[in-house]
């Protein structure tokens, strides 16, 4: 397996938004956007990262730009949290590399984060691959949900990992 590693969002990573906004790769998301909201969601993410309030992250992989995960503030149901989420482009699919990403940005958030959050995320409900991944790293099924996206509604699964100490049956999803 490759070896996986997050390097914080930087402008050289615009070209993985890029290489990412395909219809097969945004099909979860209500379809590719223009080249604007690409380069305007880039600027977002520096902006974000630099303030402190968002952290986006580049998936490397053996050294090579593999794809994106990230976490940013949200509120679900009148609580604070966090929501992730993340894309590994196709050549790099299959490989275990989402997962190690996935593993690498929990142990971030718990150790940088603000305590006492749960971290969601939201695939699609056809997304087999992301929620085989939220199952696998211990986030609890908290079933079905549809909300406005870019435009459109997303019908997703809703899953969430209790990340404060001793809480949930997550504690080996936080190793």
């Amino acid at each position: 397996m490759a070896i996986v590693t997050l390097e914080p969002w930087a402008p050289q990573h615009l070209s993985l938004l890029i290489e990412a906004n395909t219809a097969a790769m945004t099909r979860g998301l209500g379809g590719p956007e223009s080249d604007e909201e690409v380069h305007r969601r880039h600027e977002r993410y520096l902006r974000l990262n630099s303030s402190g309030e968002t952290w986006m992250f580049a998936i490397q992989a053996d050294g090579e730009p593999a794809g994106g995960i990230g976490f940013w503030p949200i509120e679900h149901g009148g609580e604070a949290a966090h929501e992730t989420g993340w894309n590994v482009l196709p050549q790099w699919q299959g490989q275990g590399i989402a997962g190690a990403a996935l593993r690498t940005l929990i142990q971030f958030v718990v150790e940088k984060a603000p305590p006492g959050k749960r971290l969601f995320a939201y695939p699609s409900v056809h997304n087999a691959a992301s929620n085989a991944l939220c199952r696998t790293a211990g986030f609890d099924d908290l079933g079905e949900r549809d909300f406005p996206f870019r435009g459109t509604v997303l019908h997703t699964r809703v899953w969430a990992l209790d990340l404060r100490p001793g809480v949930g049956d997550n504690e080996a999803a936080r190793r």
